[in-house]
């Protein structure tokens, strides 16, 4: 008489054991190896669940020991591009397929499309027009560190007033090109690691599609809904600059570096994606700075 094959055995599914350690283990890798705000975080105004990091996609490929392979299709609207990426995930040690994963990017998306426009000098035609201080006459300055010719301007000239700052369309779609590469491979990587390890009762991903239903003001009947973005979330506008600029004294710099290179006049205007990694890196500066602080501490006599 043949041995009866359990169904579980037949069909090469998990047992109930395994899938309970495979969750323990992601679990213990994130309370013991993952970082906050450097392998995953919390995007504020979307519950508590925090959102994965491609750092943290990656340890988790260190610890199932996967190797990440994309397939890269790229698509050319005019000077806009569009990258479509496939990430499959190869199981080193046995050479098997563990899972796959999309993600795409593109420079129509605003923070690619758009950049904050500036004030142009009549004179030399250089953006590095800025504000003079009121102790040297106020006014306006082409600033020469800037790349301007040092040119002065009084407050009311209307070749200065009348030059729109708000946010132009991108001259230069080709230097976001490798850009847009890189993020539609990391958010593959994180939809593929999500998917292989069904981490996604732990973690979440799609940070944006969450803004974008989170962002909806509620509207009763003796409301209606506010027509400026940030005063329709006034709390999360607030907390955002708020949080920001208190991070950055703490780490001794300013949050001008980080909306400067996000493009963005305030930290409420960031994607979440970049306020989430924007706050990692800060918060790293802080951990290096008290870390310098306490070997000097240490050292002294």
């Amino acid at each position: 008489m043949s041995d009866i094959v359990p169904y579980e055995q037949r069909i090469g599914a998990l047992t109930v054991h395994d899938v309970r350690a495979q969750v323990n283990l992601i679990q213990q890798v994130m309370h013991e190896v993952m970082q906050k705000d450097q392998h995953y975080g919390v995007i504020p105004g979307t519950g508590n669940k925090p959102s994965l990091l491609k750092a943290g996609a990656e340890k988790l490929c260190l610890t199932f020991r996967l190797d990440p392979q994309y397939e890269v299709e790229q698509e050319r609207d005019g000077s806009h591009l569009t990258v479509t990426s496939k990430c499959t995930l190869w199981h080193i040690p046995s050479g098997q397929r563990f899972g796959s994963g999309m993600g795409s990017c593109s420079t129509h998306e605003s923070k690619y499309a758009y950049r904050q426009g500036s004030r142009k000098c009549p004179n030399c035609g250089s953006e590095a027009i800025i504000k003079g201080r009121d102790e040297y006459g106020g006014g306006w300055i082409c600033f020469a560190k800037k790349g301007g010719c040092g040119a002065k301007f009084l407050e009311k000239d209307e070749a200065i007033t009348s030059q729109s700052t708000s946010r132009v369309p991108n001259e230069d779609l080709a230097d976001q090109y490798n850009t847009v590469l890189k993020m539609a491979n990391k958010r593959s990587l994180v939809a593929a690691v999500l998917n292989a390890t069904a981490a996604s009762d732990i973690f979440t991903q799609d940070i944006e599609d969450m803004v974008e239903v989170q962002a909806e003001p509620q509207v009763t009947p003796k409301e209606k809904p506010a027509k400026n973005p940030e005063a329709a979330d006034p709390l999360r506008t607030i907390s955002r600059d708020a949080e920001l600029e208190t991070l950055c004294k703490q780490a001794g710099i300013s949050p001008k570096f980080y909306l400067n290179r996000a493009k963005v006049d305030t930290a409420s205007a960031m994607s979440d994606e970049d306020y989430t990694e924007c706050l990692a890196a800060v918060r790293r500066k802080i951990k290096t700075k008290q870390e310098i602080a306490q070997e000097l501490a240490q050292g002294a006599p």
